[in-house]
């Protein structure tokens, strides 16, 4: 299991080939801002706001972290099986 590297939300692969990661605490901070934006026209900004916080906050499980990386080639074999 991985667990010396930050949380990703999902990583994607450049036109060069290159793998980025994008932060699950940016990704989660970014729809929530995004939501609020949205719901603030209708007076439920606040919930809107928390709504997007926690929409991905499953991808925090280590598990799941191995998952997003193992099924985008970000994932080191020998990495397998530590804590």
């Amino acid at each position: 299991m991985i667990s010396n590297q930050n949380s990703i939300a999902h990583l994607r692969q450049d036109e060069s080939g290159k793998w980025h990661e994008h932060d699950l605490k940016d990704h989660l901070a970014g729809v929530a801002t995004i939501a609020a934006g949205f719901a603030k026209e209708f007076g439920n900004a606040d919930w809107a706001f928390a709504a997007g916080m926690l929409h991905d906050l499953g991808k925090f499980n280590p598990k799941w972290q191995e998952y997003i990386r193992k099924s985008n080639g970000d994932y080191l074999e020998d990495a397998d099986g530590q804590d």
